[in-house]
């Protein structure tokens, strides 16, 4: 009788421990549930941050010239109140008569127009890597040489590359500019460039910066714009000197600029003979040669173009 007495509370106890097993996994079941839960709201939550986060980011993207905002997010630009001695090209434009323009054409439209005005103006900019500085109105500052350089040389050369460039959209624009904004005239803009010393970095208060250049080259550059005639590219000696072997240039005018404390020399860019090797080519394009008003040095650069087109475009195509 004693052995089916042992026998019995051995069965109990067996039967005991499947049961705080059977719990066991029960509880562990839940559990892990739970956790499941707790991981599925946590990434939800991590999601709607970062959907959050994506969007202000592109909101500040539009305020913030492209190579800061990618310095900034990055984390390789310091955001603190400073600035640094730097050689830049800067660049100023606006349009011909807009203020007597705009008077006759709806706010609505002028402000439609300003939006598709700076959109493509900003697109070519952000092709030669130009740093947006501001829009004032219609005007456009921007600046090559910081936050990245790629020396002075090329800088200076991006910096009238987009300025030609700019001129070209423009005037391939007029029919459309015309029909769809209702404007009177063709619309004209023109152009100062200056190559000098800046301040450039973050001004401001504690609680407020704006990145920016300051010094007297950006006052130069800004006076040969207001100097520039309609559809003209104006650049001071200091960016000519830089560009002799890519550009040619007027001869030399004397512009005695509001606010210069000396006369500045200046020159306008030929642009019909200005495109570079590097403004022409692309994925498309049409080449027109005028022959009757071909020089020797546009034959000379003619032949360069030619010879050097089939290494170039291997490169292209390799890349």
């Amino acid at each position: 009788m004693s052995d089916v007495n042992q026998e019995i509370e051995k069965l109990k106890k067996e039967n005991k421990k499947l049961s705080l097993e059977s719990k066991l996994r029960k509880s562990m079941a839940v559990e892990l549930d739970r956790q499941k839960e707790l991981l599925r709201q946590a990434t939800e939550e991590v999601e709607a941050q970062k959907e959050k986060i994506e969007g202000i980011s592109l909101k500040l993207s539009r305020y913030l010239p492209v190579q800061v905002y990618e310095q900034i997010f990055s984390g390789s630009l310091d955001i603190h109140k400073k600035s640094e001695r730097k050689k830049l090209t800067i660049f100023f434009s606006d349009i011909v008569d807009f203020t007597s323009i705009s008077e006759q054409i709806e706010a609505e439209e002028i402000s439609e127009f300003l939006s598709f005005y700076l959109t493509e103006m900003s697109a070519i900019a952000e092709k030669f890597g130009g740093t947006i500085d501001k829009f004032i109105g219609d005007a456009i500052m921007i600046f090559f040489g910081d936050p990245k350089t790629q020396g002075d040389v090329e800088d200076a050369k991006n910096c009238v590359d987009m300025a030609i460039e700019m001129q070209m959209r423009i005037n391939a624009l007029q029919p459309y500019i015309r029909k769809q904004f209702s404007f009177p005239v063709d619309l004209k803009i023109r152009i100062g460039i200056n190559t000098g010393f800046c301040n450039v970095g973050n001004f401001g208060s504690t609680n407020r910066l704006d990145y920016t250049a300051i010094g007297r080259a950006i006052n130069v550059a800004s006076r040969l714009e207001s100097e520039a005639e309609s559809g003209e590219v104006l650049v001071s000696e200091n960016t000519k000197i830089l560009l002799e072997d890519f550009f040619e240039f007027s001869s030399k005018r004397v512009i005695h600029p509001k606010g210069v404390p000396h006369p500045v020399n200046c020159y306008s860019v030929a642009l019909e003979k200005s495109l570079s090797q590097e403004s022409i080519l692309g994925e498309c394009f049409k080449l027109v040669i005028n022959d009757a008003n071909l020089t020797e040095n546009d034959l000379n650069r003619l032949r360069t173009f030619i010879a050097n087109y089939p290494e170039q475009s291997e490169g292209k195509k390799s890349g």
